[in-house]
């Protein structure tokens, strides 16, 4: 598998006021840390508390165009085995070939002082003469986690456009809406909050909210 174009966005905040998860855990820099650190030994085991897993089933599916039982398949059990080795040696691979740096060079900075929405901190990460942002998402059971649609989501925006649109009309179409209206909205409006003049972010994120059955208003 290849994942060229999530790669572009891997550097793609969080208000202080937010209450902190209901488990111990570590702080979201130190998240992200050791995020990139699991990405270069391809540690699946430390991915699948670092990963926020209903993003990642979502970004992985798309990506690879699986139909929508496969997808209904990823949310329910998670990238396992041979297929998140795959997905992550590839993640990393193709991010030092395209950013010319392995991925565990990147350097981890603060939290973004914006106010990304309920439960969505985001944590600075530098490297290769460029910043961004790395967004996470409050877990109750595990704490933060990388919230991978709203860091790489906008790279692939009209990708989910897409595979929504084709999967609606499906037997899998009720699951399928309910994962874009639980994970993907309240990424990509996180994503919005920090690059507010990406129009095409913007309104692929509107498109997909008046796809869903019963539009579900904007937080903002």
């Amino acid at each position: 598998m290849r994942f060229l174009a999530v790669i572009l966005l891997l550097m793609a905040g969080c208000s202080a006021a937010e209450p902190e998860p209901t488990v111990v855990s570590a702080p979201p820099p130190k998240v992200v840390e050791d995020f990139l650190v699991a990405i270069a030994s391809v540690d699946t085991q430390a991915l699948d508390d670092l990963v926020e897993p209903g993003s990642l089933a979502i970004l992985a599916g798309v990506e690879n165009q699986v139909r929508s039982d496969e997808m209904v398949a990823l949310l329910e059990n998670g990238l396992e085995g041979d297929l998140a080795a795959g997905y992550w040696q590839s993640f990393r691979d193709d991010f030092a070939a395209i950013r010319g740096i392995p991925v565990d060079s990147l350097s981890v900075g603060e939290e973004r002082a914006e106010d990304l929405g309920r439960d969505h901190p985001g944590v600075v990460v530098s490297g290769g003469g460029s910043d961004g942002v790395t967004i996470l998402r409050r877990s109750d059971e595990q704490g933060w986690q990388v919230d991978m649609i709203g860091t790489m989501g906008p790279a692939l925006v009209d990708s989910l456009v897409d595979y929504l649109d084709s999967a609606l009309e499906g037997a899998n179409g009720d699951v399928i809406a309910e994962a874009y209206r639980s994970v993907v909205l309240p990424g990509l409006d996180a994503a919005i909050i920090l690059d507010p003049g990406n129009a095409s972010l913007v309104f692929s994120t509107e498109t997909i909210r008046d796809m869903l059955p019963g539009r579900t208003p904007s937080d903002g």
